[in-house]
């Protein structure tokens, strides 16, 4: 029951009460009949009327003073109310600004990072179709394998000389297609193969006398180098296969061998350390040493190694050695050649200097025993 009606209830059991009072005492004075009695129960309704009055001004101010307090406070917490809802409503404000800032730098940032994605997306292409270019002009084969052997890539040289499209070989083990057998028909076990080894011991592996199986099934000679790929420098993913076709070198190189061996003079080849390289039939025949126990040693040490009358012969006095050394022609029309069997005989050569692109690699001998001319 609020407070209103509850000063209701009161006022009214008041004025309830006032006026049985007077009913009670305007009853006494109508049976006493007397005038005298009037005159007092006028003066106590007078009284009883002015407490009412008094009793009513009091509860009413009370209740407007009661009023205005709680007006009072409700305007106060009203107003703390307003001051906590400004605050909270600021801290929303700042909240959602902070949010909005946030936001716009995460979008920001997100597009920048969309837009060098997509960037380095179409960088990454354009250099993936350079390098392709570059791979198709490449002479020589070129394919990549992963670690389980498989083709990952092969250019156009590559499907040209093996007579396998790209789409044949991609994800195939190139040991199964390309390179299962030796040249001698002997099937080759994929654990020695070079290439395989790349990928497996992480060594650079180059062959320069093996074979390559082509689609139709027939081989044909190849020199080439196995590298293995390196991610981070650390894991190896792969092997990276670059060979040529030798086959019409290889041609060649027999049909320069029957020229050189049908020779009637002899002919040995030197590195620029003075090792024997290469000696022809004739030569062999000259000297009594078999190409297998002249090759890789000094030909001085065997070969020329005194003058006629066996004083040592320096090296450094030999025009063999000179040209080695100068890359001039030199020629002899009057020296001696000593043979496996201690003999010497006498010679007539000349010493050609080998010169690849710029450089000196070594030089061409031939002789011819002046001994046998003679006779």
């Amino acid at each position: 029951m609020n407070r209103n009606t509850k000063s209701i209830l009161l006022l009214s059991a008041l004025f309830l009460l006032a006026a049985v009072l007077l009913f009670f005492f305007d009853s006494k004075i109508s049976d006493s009949g007397s005038a005298s009695t009037f005159t007092p129960y006028c003066i106590l309704s007078f009284v009883v009327l002015l407490v009412l009055y008094g009793i009513t001004v009091f509860i009413s101010t009370s209740d407007s003073i009661n009023f205005q307090k709680e007006k009072d406070l409700l305007q106060q917490n009203l107003e703390t109310c307003t001051e906590s809802l400004t605050t909270v409503q600021s801290t929303l404000d700042d909240a959602v600004e902070k949010k909005t800032f946030e936001m716009a730098v995460i979008n920001g940032s997100l597009n920048r990072e969309i837009a060098e994605r997509i960037q380095a997306e179409a960088e990454g292409l354009k250099l993936r179709k350079r390098l392709h270019t570059i791979l198709n002009s490449a002479g020589d084969g070129i394919f990549g394998i992963d670690t389980q052997g498989c083709v990952t890539f092969l250019n156009n040289k590559a499907t040209e000389l093996l007579g396998w499209t790209e789409e044949e070989l991609i994800g195939i083990s190139h040991h199964d297609l390309v390179h299962h057998t030796r040249k001698n028909g002997i099937p080759y076990p994929v654990e020695e193969c070079p290439i395989y080894m790349a990928y497996k011991d992480g060594q650079i592996h180059h062959e320069t006398d093996d074979v390559f199986w082509t689609k139709s099934g027939k081989s044909f000679s190849v020199e080439y180098t196995s590298t293995p790929l390196l991610e981070n420098q650390k894991t190896i993913t792969g092997a990276v296969v670059v060979f040529k076709d030798i086959s019409k070198a290889k041609k060649l190189e027999r049909h320069l061998d029957l020229i050189v061996n049908a020779a009637g003079e002899g002919i040995l080849g030197l590195d620029i350390e003075g090792k024997v390289t290469f000696i022809n039939k004739a030569a062999s025949i000259m000297l009594g040493w078999e190409m297998e126990e002249l090759v890789g040693k000094s030909y001085h040490q065997l070969v020329h190694h005194s003058h006629p009358d066996g004083e040592k012969y320096s090296e450094e006095d030999c025009p063999i050695f000179m040209s080695c050394r100068d890359g001039q022609v030199h020629f002899k029309s009057d020296d001696v050649f000593w043979a496996k069997d201690g003999s010497s005989f006498s010679v007539e050569y000349n010493s050609t200097p080998i010169i690849e692109g710029n450089q000196l690699t070594g030089t061409v001998i031939v002789f011819r025993d002046l001994t046998t001319f003679s006779k």
